[in-house]
């Protein structure tokens, strides 16, 4: 073989294993359960435990079947029942820049703190969440979707045909949901042209401006949505691969429901003493009562034995 050939054949295997080892540091999963399947381009098989996630392959998940996938070590990502997931962008040049796409179904991720210049992002037809360390769940069905933050901030903008509509965008808070129908984006990109027209005075660009942001203002999000985030993530294992803030992250979700499940110990607890102790009164006052008619009838008898020895006295004395 000439030094040519040599040298070509060592960059071949080279680049390879450059490139095996990037995907390795991306996506893989990580478990799953029931029906799930995992599109790589045209096969459509049955996943493996440990397997590497490529750009546009698409995971999909039945009735009552989950998956869970690790973002290297900095997030886990949980797939749920009846969901559709692809994976849309996983590196730009040297950083991550993972993007899955929910086409139906519910994504609930927990990230750490990002590395600088690294970028993840849940996406459907209407919105985009980019975060860097938080955990939040997308919801996405035909008519929309919606974003619940759970932990920390996400960045959410509204999509219009596949496209970012950069001109706005929400940041959600802990414990906030946002939904955007495509109603609702239709009505956000015709205010915004609207707004562009130079015929449009200042105060009514700032109107138009306050409008959409109302269109986008996240809401307090409902004690049944907590609970049936809390309930569909409650059992997703905390791998050792996983760094340790990802680990906090999800432990914070779960730990308001330890407290709940606390307080509820403590209000049982609590009701049974006041149970007790309101037995225990009863008790007190019944054997009072028991006590005071014992002594009322003792003191009744005595009074009657008393007038009956003074009758015999009077009877038994002689008549002059």
């Amino acid at each position: 073989m000439s030094k040519l050939k040599l040298l070509m054949y060592l960059s071949l295997i080279f680049l390879f294993s450059c490139s095996k080892e990037t995907r390795q540091e991306v996506l893989k999963i990580q478990s799953f359960f029931g029906n799930v399947t995992v599109q790589v381009q045209n096969t459509t098989r049955v996943p493996e435990i440990g397997q590497i996630l490529s750009l546009n392959d698409v995971v999909m998940t039945g009735k009552g079947a989950i998956v869970d996938l690790i973002y290297r070590d900095a997030g886990i990502i949980r797939i749920n029942e009846n969901t559709t997931v692809k994976i849309e962008s996983l590196m730009k040049e040297k950083n991550d820049d993972v993007v899955l796409t929910i086409d139906t179904g519910k994504t609930f991720a927990t990230l750490g703190k990002l590395k600088k210049g690294d970028n993840f992002a849940l996406k459907s037809k209407t919105v985009i969440a980019a975060v860097r360390g938080t955990s939040f769940r997308m919801v996405a069905k035909k008519e929309g979707a919606s974003v619940d933050v759970v932990t920390g901030k996400v960045m959410v903008k509204p999509l219009s045909n596949n496209t970012v509509v950069e001109d706005v965008e929400v940041v959600v808070e802990e414990n906030q949901t946002v939904a955007v129908d495509t109603k609702t984006v239709e009505t956000i990109v015709q205010k915004i042209e609207q707004s562009k027209d130079e015929k449009i005075e200042k105060n009514e660009q700032q109107k138009i401006a306050e409008e959409v942001k109302e269109a986008l203002k996240p809401v307090e999000t409902s004690e049944e949505t907590i609970k049936e985030i809390k309930q569909e993530v409650k059992d997703i294992p905390v791998v050792a691969e996983v760094h340790e803030e990802v680990k906090q992250e999800l432990h914070k979700v779960l730990e308001d429901e330890d407290a709940q499940k606390r307080e509820e110990e403590k209000l049982k607890k609590e009701q049974a003493e006041k149970e007790r102790q309101q037995k225990a009164l009863e008790l007190k006052l019944k054997k009072e009562q028991l006590a005071k008619a014992k002594k009322e009838k003792e003191e009744r008898e005595k009074v009657e034995k008393e007038k009956k020895i003074k009758e015999d006295r009077v009877k038994n004395i002689p008549t002059l």
